[in-house]
């Protein structure tokens, strides 16, 4: 088995979506299909996630027929140290193939010695190899991202927000709907009240259950890893 570093172009696709991902408008990481698209938005939210790169490596290898074949792995993905004071141990990097379920099943005998090849290189590099699908993808944590995205970038009045994040900060916890209903009074205003909570839950001023879709009964708390008057970043 022999290891070569490869880096990805980009060209066009039959059947498919490719382009570019503004990755924390800190790097541009190319895809070659929505699936691929979808992926990178849900690590781009995952905060343990460090960094993420395309096509890293490529893996030569002999089949069973004695020719020389190759397997490139689609990204790895770094996490970030664990704090010292929560004694986790880091999460090892993931080297991840991304197929849609169709393929998967229809072509699974030719690509299963790509994956075993994957596999036994991962845990000889102290990472872990795993295949991502329809499944692990496109769920309700993806829709909520994606609904929250609309959100993220629009501004209110720093009043209004002082005012959600200490009332819900002093309550614990409590609903979306318990929050707008308590701190504003016409319909109006409780509509911009709903986009100012969505759009906390966006920059992570608050936090809930993101794996669960997310409406008026959602159950929200402040995030006090951040100041009251900070940036997520």
């Amino acid at each position: 088995m022999k290891i070569s570093m490869k880096k990805r172009k980009i060209g066009y696709t039959y059947g498919s979506v490719s382009g570019h991902f503004a990755f924390r408008k800190q790097k541009s990481i190319a895809f070659e299909s929505t699936l691929e698209r979808d992926l990178l938005t849900l690590l781009e939210f995952n905060d343990s996630v460090n960094d993420v790169i395309e096509q890293p490596l490529t893996i030569e290898y002999v089949n069973h027929n004695g020719r020389a074949v190759t397997y490139t792995p689609d990204f790895l993905v770094d996490f970030k140290e664990a704090e010292a004071s929560l004694l986790k141990r880091p999460r090892k990097p993931l080297l991840i193939e991304v197929k849609p379920r169709e393929k998967l099943q229809k072509h699974f005998a030719e690509l299963k010695p790509k994956f075993k090849v994957a596999m036994q290189y991962a845990n000889a590099n102290d990472m872990i190899f795993k295949i991502y699908d329809e499944s692990r993808i496109r769920t309700p944590y993806l829709k909520n991202i994606l609904f929250l995205k609309r959100y993220k970038r629009l501004t209110y009045k720093e009043e209004d927000e002082s005012n959600i994040l200490a009332y819900i900060n002093s309550s614990g916890s409590l609903t979306v709907e318990a929050a707008i209903e308590y701190l504003f009074v016409t319909k109006e205003q409780k509509s911009m009240g709903l986009g100012h909570i969505w759009n906390l839950l966006a920059n992570k001023r608050l936090l809930c259950d993101f794996s669960k879709i997310l409406d008026k009964q959602t159950i929200v708390w402040v995030n006090n890893n951040l100041s009251f008057g900070g940036d997520d970043a």
